[in-house]
């Protein structure tokens, strides 16, 4: 549009430049057509002494005519005077013309400077249900997740909280807009609040890739120690077979009534049985209601070589709970960490934007 009207009033211009031109040089034509017409002759004297004929004009101007029909024409064109004015407005026009261009881009600046601190306000200002609702759902998750039971649950974490849309925002204009609505504040001051707007916007980012990376390694480190729990049973299983085995060649016959024998086929028919196919059994659980009482019964036979392979499974046991339990309480804490940060960011989100805002 600016472009359009400047191009306007320069055609505007020059085509009264061409005009004025055109009319002063028709008035010329004018002027020197009017000494050769005819009508313009007031009278004609013969001079009866010399043989010249004497032509007189309104102008006073006279054109002596020889005899011999050889006419010596001496004109002496009037002097016209200089329109300045013509020749100024086609200039006026043009420094008119890039005076309000001037002003019509610093307007359309100003307003384009003022939607962009608008939309950062709007932007900051949109986070704030998010986070609301991202603390209310860290809080249920960690409240599920401190008690003894082993379901994991999916976190549910709110996109909008990635800082995303901040980046397509232009970092520039909102110093510009922070220095618009705060004119009276030293520029230091004004550095310093946009640099407490991008700090904002970062910690947004790095609580939401926090969050999502140790939930990840959450999940990683637990089937890790899981899967090293569920290889222990199965250990603990073999070993406890070929141990029946030496007990059964050492008595020659079925040592199931065997004390040595019968209260390890007690706890394994009661608390690991019913959990190997399916595999649905709780560590903690399991560490309280098989591994420590296995732990006194061992104790007693730690001096028989054959429950070596039961004490090695038992332990890698033992450590595969110790891992998931320590992933758990790891992951406790981070919860708990996040979920502090966001009442932060919650709380100074306001005071914020209204330093943006000031004027």
């Amino acid at each position: 549009m600016n472009r359009t009207l400047t191009i306007f009033l320069i055609f505007v211009s020059v085509n009264l430049y061409c005009q004025d031109s055109i009319g002063i040089k028709s008035d010329s034509l004018k002027q020197e057509k009017k000494i050769i017409q005819p009508e313009d002759t007031v009278k004609t004297k013969k001079s009866q002494k010399t043989d010249t004929i004497k032509l007189s004009f309104k102008n006073d101007i006279t054109i002596p005519i020889a005899k011999d029909n050889l006419t010596k024409v001496v004109m002496v064109k009037e002097k016209t005077k200089v329109d300045w004015l013509k020749y100024l407005l086609p200039i006026f026009t043009l420094f008119l013309g890039i005076w309000v261009k001037g002003i019509i881009e610093k307007r359309s600046d100003k307003k384009k400077l003022i939607k962009s601190g608008e939309r950062w306000i709007a932007e900051l200002r949109s986070v704030e249900e998010p986070i609301k609702k991202q603390i209310q759902f860290l809080q249920e998750y960690s409240d599920e997740h401190k008690k003894e039971d082993f379901k994991i649950r999916n976190l549910e974490l709110i996109s909008s909280l990635s800082g995303e849309v901040f980046k397509s925002l232009d970092k520039n204009d909102l110093i510009k807009y922070i220095e618009l609505n705060n004119k009276k504040t030293d520029f230091k001051e004004i550095v310093k609040i946009s640099n407490s707007t991008h700090g904002y916007v970062s910690v947004l980012e790095h609580l939401y890739e926090t969050l999502r990376d140790k939930f990840n390694r959450y999940l990683t480190g637990t089937s890790k120690h899981t899967t090293s729990l569920s290889l222990s049973l199965q250990d603990f299983s073999s070993a406890f077979k070929d141990y029946g085995v030496e007990l059964e060649k050492e008595l020659n016959s079925d040592p199931l009534d065997d004390p040595r024998y019968r209260p390890i086929a007690d706890l394994y028919s009661a608390q690991i049985m019913p959990y190997l196919k399916e595999g649905n059994f709780n560590p903690f659980v399991l560490r309280r209601e098989f591994f420590l009482p296995l732990v006194d019964i061992l104790a007693h036979l730690r001096l028989d070589p054959r429950t070596k392979g039961l004490a090695k499974a038992m332990t890698k046991g033992l450590n595969a709970i110790r891992g998931i339990e320590l992933e758990k309480d790891y992951m406790s804490k981070n919860l708990d960490s996040i979920i502090t940060q966001y009442n932060k960011q919650l709380t100074g989100l306001e005071e914020l934007i209204n330093k943006i805002k000031k004027h």
